[in-house]
């Protein structure tokens, strides 16, 4: 996949002067937007001479801006960004990217500027590039989960491609003194081991980047997803892969450099849109849990538990999108699928990349972006719109309406708009009811995605239910670990605990008061209802003649199982035998 006209295919300018305003004022909201940023390259290929990284700057406002390097406090690159006029700032690589893993390296790229502004981020090589959207220095946090992919090639048999194609990921460290422990999920390049946590001490300025150890018939080796970060101070991270397929089976060809930030899990969610990328046959998906005993529900129909750190994959054909709901704060992660998997369903088109679906809650009012010409795109932008059904008259894009597609019984529509190169604008008008956006194009051997309209505001949610959003049904004799999550400084619950998460077993409402030392301060409530189901087939040995035992298992259920597969409520028994059911009601 040659990308090298990705950043000229799009170039993204969101904001919203106002909404700007109001997140500086509120320590609970966090925006993409910023004056102050680290951040830095994980490795990529980078053995041609065609090798280069860029970062790309837009905003609104007039910007004067100055970029450091490392520890260094001598101005690198100075200069003054005019409103709504992109500037694209080429870096030598060999200062900010970096390569190897498990060493110090001081390449962190420090961005500043007097006026708030967006940053992109571009690692671009001959056939794998990626974009990143770069958070400020105030959406930051101290814990995360790597999220990456597996390595489709081992060093043994790397050939001309470089380095294994590993999974890996990047501290970046924005304060003297910061403390970091990791514990990764596979065997490291330098042979750490999987699930040890190691320390490693870094000043401002400095990188660490961890890349998994994969060659042949070696254990526990490959996929770093699920790795563990914890952090004293804030730090900027990003995960991906040096270069992989996906699917990273022998059958599929089309590598890609994966590059994302991403979020703290004080951002994590527990509602999500999965909606197809228009012009792909199917999708690849990745859900990642943060604690134990995390219960997920993709659409009506597909349950996952996931234990902390844990993470399933499944895909979603293009005529399938779905809610995807959780009882305690998940990532969820969308792939777009390498070229081969469905060549003849797209003509060819697109190869992979990965983007971080946003909460639905996360949500902004104003996004507006420039789609470049490109050579090797031409007709294949697209923007994916996401909001509440009650909104999306308000929403337009370059001031006209859109056509949204309602979810059934979901509350949200979704829309998959085809764009032309050039200007485009999204925009509502109705208060506190914004959007989602994510902006993707493909080409015969490029593609890119990544999420424009979205925020990362501090997450304070209990559970969901099956019955409304403030109920969560529990089966008698079981009980459930409510977590506030361990990002706040203070708890206070109306069980008169002061931790971040209890256990409840009873039928009660429980409440929940988190702040944090810089001021967020959010309450969250959750009814607790105990459900206890009866069947009762009568005694466990009856006898009597063929046909005259019927076995009822009661109309307290939806759906119905007998120990030969059929469904109906009642059993009529024909011969000597064990017969037994289970029953499911409308909580599941």
């Amino acid at each position: 996949m040659n990308k090298l006209f990705l950043l000229f295919s799009i170039v993204l300018l969101f904001f919203n002067p106002v909404l700007a305003d109001e997140i500086e004022d509120d320590p609970c909201r966090k925006s993409t937007e910023g004056k102050d940023f680290w951040f830095s390259f994980m490795e990529s290929r980078n053995y041609h001479a065609a090798h280069y990284v860029e970062v790309t700057l837009t905003s609104p406002f007039t910007c004067n801006y100055e970029f450091r390097i490392g520890k260094s406090d001598v101005v690198l690159i100075k200069g003054t960004l005019l409103p709504d006029q992109p500037q694209q700032i080429r870096l030598d690589w060999k200062l900010v990217e970096a390569t190897g893993s498990e060493t110090t390296q001081e390449k962190a790229i420090h961005l500043t500027s007097d006026s708030p502004m967006n940053v992109y981020a571009l690692n671009f090589d001959n056939n794998s590039s990626d974009v990143a959207l770069i958070f400020p220095i105030t959406s930051l946090g101290q814990e995360y989960y790597a999220v990456c992919y597996e390595p489709h090639i081992s060093k043994s048999n790397q050939g001309a491609y470089g380095n294994g194609r590993n999974s890996e990921f990047l501290i970046v460290a924005s304060e003297d003194s910061t403390l970091v422990t990791i514990v990764p999920t596979r065997v490291t390049d330098k042979l750490k081991p999987v699930g040890v946590p190691f320390n490693i001490k870094l000043s401002k300025g400095e990188v660490y980047q961890v890349q998994s150890m994969n060659d042949v018939n070696l254990a526990d080796q490959g996929d770093l997803t699920g790795s563990y970060i914890q952090s004293n101070k804030p730090v900027a991270f990003f995960s991906g892969s040096l270069a992989t397929t996906i699917p990273a089976t022998s059958s599929v060809s089309a590598w890609d450099h994966l590059y994302e930030q991403i979020p703290p899990v004080q951002a994590w969610g527990k509602e999500f849109m999965a909606v197809p990328l228009k012009s792909r046959q199917r999708d690849t998906y990745r859900i990642l849990g943060a604690y134990d005993n995390t219960m997920v529900k993709v659409g009506d129909d597909t349950y996952y538990l996931l234990k902390k750190g844990d993470y399933k994959e499944f895909m979603l054909e293009y005529t399938d999108p779905r809610i995807v709901e959780s009882s305690k704060p998940i990532m969820l992660v969308q792939y777009s699928n390498s070229r081969t998997v469905d060549n003849a369903f797209t003509g060819g088109n697109g190869d992979p990349f990965m983007v971080i679906v946003s909460p639905l809650n996360q949500t902004k009012q104003n996004v507006t972006f420039v789609a470049y010409n490109s050579a090797q795109i031409t007709d294949r932008y697209f923007v994916n719109v996401i909001a509440k059904d009650v909104s999306t008259p308000f929403i337009t894009l370059d001031q006209g309406p859109i056509l949204f597609t309602s979810l059934p019984n979901s509350g949200y529509s979704y829309a998959q708009v085809p764009i032309s190169q050039g200007n485009h604008k999204l925009e509502t008008n109705m208060p506190d009811m914004g959007f989602i956006a994510y902006v993707y194009g493909f080409g015969g051997v490029e593609s890119y995605g990544y999420g424009v309209g979205f925020n990362l505001d501090i997450q304070l949610k209990l559970g969901f239910s099956y019955v409304t959003n403030d109920t969560l049904v529990l089966c008698q004799g079981t009980d459930v670990r409510l977590e506030a999550g361990a990002y706040f400084d203070k708890y206070s619950w109306s069980t008169g605990d002061t931790i971040p998460f209890i256990t409840a077993s009873k039928e009660a409402m429980y409440k929940i008061t988190a702040t944090t030392n810089t001021g967020c301060r959010l309450s969250d409530s959750l009814y607790i209802k105990v459900n206890d189901p009866v069947i009762d087939l009568g005694k466990d040995t009856s006898s009597c003649g063929p046909g005259l035992i019927v076995l009822d298992a009661g109309k307290q259920f939806e759906t119905y199982k007998w120990q030969d597969e059929s469904e109906d409520q009642i059993f009529t028994v024909l011969n000597t035998g064990e017969y037994s059911v289970t029953g499911k009601n409308i909580y599941g």
